[in-house]
């Protein structure tokens, strides 16, 4: 049996206002010190008459930050618990909400521990509001940790870490930053794209990935440009590709780009983006069918399109760094990577190592 998850949505224009329905609750909002610099904090905590404000740094959470916050949990005791943020932000609160009632390590958050035989009864109704536009954590199962000490990134999921309600707000990505909409559109774009090729794929996630793949292209240069209507629909096909990669999974190309990304501490959304057209063509190498049948299916070659793209943003910078003394460790990474399963070929050791290395030749090449 299968089933599909997804939290309540609240979205377009005002849809903050759903906080009001919470407003004589004692609330908890978690965000970075940026988000907070621009006022967006402010947005929240007005809708609030109790509320409490914790501050986190802006960059991709570790496991420690995560028990951290936990406890604080713990002694705030709120019966709201807001993320505001990008992914790296929710990520930490769906960890950190579950660990602050149940006694387990971070890594023991599966999709196959019974978080409710542990304990966990989900104390705090979770809002999820979104500050960018890729990574669909506001409404999946998915979490992403980093392991300082082991330099590898830890990924997670369980049903219960799925937020109550998601809040997809345009007004927090009006004033984003063009290299973030490129970084975190390509981000929306490969979970689109890889959910779809999943072999878990399934016909409620596929009409989701192929919605999220139609926004997407249409949109993203107009958004990167900073019409406001496309950042808009942007913000909602980041949400609906969330929806599609949760019910389905994805694939090597974020196994490879949580390996790079550890190791190189690069940030996901630049690695997922180098990563998208290198692969897709390994895929075509591979003999995978699928990539066709979604060009069949939005009107056009996919992968003809994700490359224009890719040389429109200029997005294999990361390649100019010297990583090939490092690819046996990206390789082994990339294989003890849970979202390698899924993948639509699921690759061997000498297969990543010439995908790897035809990448650098590339670089040399450019």
């Amino acid at each position: 049996m299968w089933n599909f998850n997804s939290p309540k949505i609240s979205y377009g224009r005002d849809s903050l206002e759903a906080l009001e329905n919470f407003s004589g609750k004692r609330a908890l909002i978690i965000t970075d010190e940026i988000l907070s610099s621009l006022g967006y904090d402010e947005l929240v905590l007005k809708k609030f008459e109790r509320s409490e404000e914790i501050l986190v740094k802006p960059k991709e959470p570790s496991k420690e930050e995560a028990v951290e916050l936990s406890e604080k949990i713990r002694e705030e005791e709120p019966e709201v618990l807001v993320a505001l943020g990008g992914g790296s932000v929710i990520d930490l609160v769906k960890a950190a909400r579950i660990i602050s009632e149940v006694d387990i390590e971070p890594e023991e958050i599966t999709p196959f521990t019974n978080l409710e035989e542990l304990g966990f009864k989900g104390r705090n109704y979770f809002v999820a509001i979104p500050t960018t536009s890729g990574t669909g954590s506001e409404v999946t199962w998915a979490i992403v940790l980093r392991d300082e000490r082991e330099k590898r990134k830890i990924i997670m999921a369980n049903e219960k870490a799925i937020p109550d309600l998601a809040i997809v707000d345009p007004i927090f990505v009006e004033k984003l930053p063009k290299k973030l909409v490129v970084s975190t559109g390509f981000d929306a774009l490969s979970h689109a794209i890889e959910a779809f090729l999943s072999t878990f794929s399934n016909p409620f996630s596929d009409a989701l990935s192929l919605k999220a793949v139609e926004i997407i292209f249409k949109n993203f240069e107009r958004s990167y440009e900073g019409d406001l209507e496309a950042r808009e629909e942007m913000h909602v096909s980041a949400t609906i590709a969330g929806l599609a990669f949760s019910n389905s999974q994805v694939g090597l190309v974020h196994a490879l780009a949580h390996a790079f990304g550890a190791i190189f501490d690069v940030p996901h959304g630049e690695a997922i983006a180098a990563f998208l057209h290198p692969v897709l063509e390994f895929y075509k190498k591979k003999g995978v069918e699928k990539i066709n049948e979604m060009s069949k299916y939005v009107g056009f070659d996919i992968l003809k399109e994700v490359k224009r793209l890719s040389v429109r943003f200029g997005v294999k910078k990361i390649f100019e760094l010297d990583f090939e003394g490092k690819i046996n460790e990206i390789v082994k990474k990339t294989m003890e990577d849970s979202c390698i399963v899924t993948a639509p070929f699921v690759p061997g050791e000498e297969d990543l190592k010439g995908l790897l290395g035809e990448i650098a030749c590339m670089r040399e090449k450019s």
